[in-house]
Protein backbone atom coordinates (compact mmCIF):
# COMPACT_ATOMS: atom_id res chain seq x y z
CA UNK A 1 0.00 0.00 0.00
CA UNK A 2 1.25 3.70 -0.61
CA UNK A 3 2.87 6.09 1.92
CA UNK A 4 0.11 8.04 1.01
CA UNK A 5 -2.95 5.74 1.42
CA UNK A 6 -1.39 4.66 4.87
CA UNK A 7 -1.50 8.25 6.11
CA UNK A 8 -5.33 8.59 5.04
CA UNK A 9 -6.00 5.37 7.30
CA UNK A 10 -4.29 6.45 10.08
CA UNK A 11 -6.11 10.02 10.25
CA UNK A 12 -8.93 8.34 9.47
CA UNK A 13 -8.33 5.64 11.91
CA UNK A 14 -7.25 8.49 14.47
CA UNK A 15 -10.04 11.02 13.64
CA UNK A 16 -12.30 8.12 14.57
CA UNK A 17 -10.91 7.42 17.66
CA UNK A 18 -10.79 10.81 19.34
CA UNK A 19 -14.55 10.96 17.99
CA UNK A 20 -15.17 7.53 20.71
CA UNK A 21 -12.97 9.19 23.31
CA UNK A 22 -14.06 12.45 23.57
CA UNK A 23 -17.30 11.39 25.25
CA UNK A 24 -14.55 9.84 28.45
CA UNK A 25 -13.11 13.63 28.11
CA UNK A 26 -15.80 15.19 28.51
CA UNK A 27 -16.86 12.76 31.08
CA UNK A 28 -13.64 13.27 33.21
CA UNK A 29 -14.34 17.01 32.70
CA UNK A 30 -18.01 17.35 33.91
CA UNK A 31 -17.64 14.84 37.04
CA UNK A 32 -15.42 17.50 38.40
CA UNK A 33 -17.26 20.32 37.85
CA UNK A 34 -20.36 18.14 39.64
CA UNK A 35 -18.50 17.04 42.34
CA UNK A 36 -18.32 13.85 41.74
CA UNK A 37 -15.48 11.88 42.48
CA UNK A 38 -16.95 8.17 41.82
CA UNK A 39 -18.01 9.36 38.24
CA UNK A 40 -14.54 10.15 37.55
CA UNK A 41 -12.96 7.12 38.86
CA UNK A 42 -15.41 5.10 37.05
CA UNK A 43 -13.92 6.00 34.17
CA UNK A 44 -10.54 4.76 35.45
CA UNK A 45 -9.41 1.55 34.67
CA UNK A 46 -8.14 0.69 38.51
CA UNK A 47 -6.25 -2.49 37.55
CA UNK A 48 -4.34 -0.99 34.53
CA UNK A 49 -3.68 2.44 35.87
CA UNK A 50 -0.45 2.65 37.35
CA UNK A 51 -1.19 5.55 39.76
CA UNK A 52 -4.63 4.85 40.34
CA UNK A 53 -4.69 5.33 44.52
CA UNK A 54 -2.82 8.63 44.51
CA UNK A 55 -5.56 9.39 41.70
CA UNK A 56 -8.11 8.32 43.55
CA UNK A 57 -7.02 10.10 46.30
CA UNK A 58 -6.23 13.25 44.60
CA UNK A 59 -9.39 13.05 43.14
CA UNK A 60 -12.04 12.44 46.41
CA UNK A 61 -10.30 15.18 48.37
CA UNK A 62 -10.19 17.55 45.27
CA UNK A 63 -13.67 17.41 45.18
CA UNK A 64 -14.37 17.81 49.25
CA UNK A 65 -12.90 20.83 49.24
CA UNK A 66 -13.54 22.84 46.24
CA UNK A 67 -15.99 24.35 43.82
CA UNK A 68 -13.97 23.16 40.26
CA UNK A 69 -14.75 24.32 36.25
CA UNK A 70 -12.72 22.32 34.33
CA UNK A 71 -11.86 22.40 30.80
CA UNK A 72 -9.69 19.60 28.72
CA UNK A 73 -8.49 19.68 25.09
CA UNK A 74 -6.46 17.40 23.11
CA UNK A 75 -3.10 18.92 22.00
CA UNK A 76 -1.59 15.47 20.48
CA UNK A 77 -2.80 12.00 19.76
CA UNK A 78 -1.39 8.90 18.96
CA UNK A 79 -3.00 5.24 18.69
CA UNK A 80 -4.61 2.72 16.98
CA UNK A 81 -8.32 1.64 16.86
CA UNK A 82 -8.17 -0.03 20.43
CA UNK A 83 -5.49 2.34 22.21
CA UNK A 84 -4.85 5.91 22.13
CA UNK A 85 -1.97 8.02 23.63
CA UNK A 86 -3.26 11.62 24.57
CA UNK A 87 -1.50 14.87 25.14
CA UNK A 88 -3.96 17.02 27.15
CA UNK A 89 -4.24 20.38 28.66
CA UNK A 90 -6.75 20.88 31.32
CA UNK A 91 -7.40 23.98 32.99
CA UNK A 92 -9.11 23.76 36.60
CA UNK A 93 -10.64 26.65 38.21
CA UNK A 94 -11.05 26.14 41.93
CA UNK A 95 -12.94 27.94 44.67
CA UNK A 96 -12.79 27.06 48.11
CA UNK A 97 -15.85 25.52 49.08
CA UNK A 98 -15.41 27.35 52.73
CA UNK A 99 -15.81 30.60 50.52
CA UNK A 100 -12.56 32.40 49.42
CA UNK A 101 -11.19 33.64 46.14
CA UNK A 102 -10.77 31.28 43.10
CA UNK A 103 -7.69 30.57 41.24
CA UNK A 104 -6.67 28.40 38.47
CA UNK A 105 -4.27 25.34 37.58
CA UNK A 106 -3.60 24.70 34.68
CA UNK A 107 -1.23 21.67 32.78
CA UNK A 108 -0.61 19.18 30.16
CA UNK A 109 -1.33 15.94 30.97
CA UNK A 110 -0.74 12.45 29.51
CA UNK A 111 -3.53 9.88 29.05
CA UNK A 112 -4.01 6.31 27.24
CA UNK A 113 -7.27 5.22 26.92
CA UNK A 114 -8.01 1.73 25.93
CA UNK A 115 -11.14 0.26 24.06
CA UNK A 116 -12.61 -2.72 26.86
CA UNK A 117 -15.49 -4.52 24.75
CA UNK A 118 -17.90 -1.00 23.65
CA UNK A 119 -16.42 1.17 26.59
CA UNK A 120 -13.44 3.34 26.49
CA UNK A 121 -10.98 3.59 29.70
CA UNK A 122 -8.25 5.36 30.94
CA UNK A 123 -5.60 3.54 32.05
CA UNK A 124 -3.17 6.48 32.73
CA UNK A 125 -3.53 9.19 33.27
CA UNK A 126 -0.14 11.66 34.60
CA UNK A 127 0.76 13.63 36.61
CA UNK A 128 -2.12 12.06 39.17
CA UNK A 129 -0.44 15.50 41.37
CA UNK A 130 -2.23 17.90 39.13
CA UNK A 131 -5.68 16.74 40.83
CA UNK A 132 -4.17 17.19 44.44
CA UNK A 133 -6.02 19.23 46.88
CA UNK A 134 -3.02 20.92 47.87
CA UNK A 135 -3.60 24.83 46.93
CA UNK A 136 -0.62 25.77 44.93
CA UNK A 137 -0.64 28.76 43.20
Amino acid sequence: MPAIARSVLCAAALALAADRVEPVLLGLSAALEEGNAARFLSQIDKKLCPNYGALEANVVALVSQYEIGSSVGVIDQAGDGDAVELKLDWLLRLRPAAGGAAWERKSRLRCRLERRGKQWKVTALEPASFFSAIEAR
